[in-house]
């Protein structure tokens, strides 16, 4: 008995070649090596210099952080449906944009609240029902 003992299952298989010798894949007919090499090079993926800004997003995923945001569920229902079905469907329908993400999106709003913190100071005082001239 040989030291594999599964050294003659390919015997009784039929197969005349042991296990230790890799089964090399045969070449499709009509072909060979050369053929290969003269057939179509894959085309590179364009740089996204050239890529137009209207095809991919402003940024990648892997570029964003998770916060937390702490909102009643009524302004978050509202700003979802405001971002969803009136700022994306202008993107996309009016400016030609495709692919436009969440992370965009809440980028875009969280910039815009940036900008205007004195907005963010009436709303505050507006919610509290402080008028703004008591508040001193």
């Amino acid at each position: 008995m040989s030291e594999d003992p599964f050294g003659d299952l390919d015997a009784a298989m039929g197969g005349g070649e042991s296990a230790s010798e890799p089964e090399s894949e045969p070449e499709p007919e009509g072909t060979d090596a050369t053929d290969a090499a003269e057939s179509e090079p894959e085309p590179e993926p364009e740089p996204l210099d050239e890529i137009d800004p209207r095809e991919r997003p402003a940024f990648e995923f892997d570029e964003t952080v998770h916060k937390a945001l702490y909102v009643l569920e009524s302004v978050a229902d509202e700003f979802d449906d405001i971002i969803t079905y009136d700022v994306e469907r202008e993107l996309t329908r009016d400016h030609g944009l495709k692919g436009v993400t969440k992370s965009e999106l809440h980028n875009a709003a969280l910039d815009v609240a940036t900008e205007h913190p004195e907005e963010i100071v009436e709303r505050v005082l507006e919610q509290r029902g402080v008028d703004d001239e008591n508040s001193e």
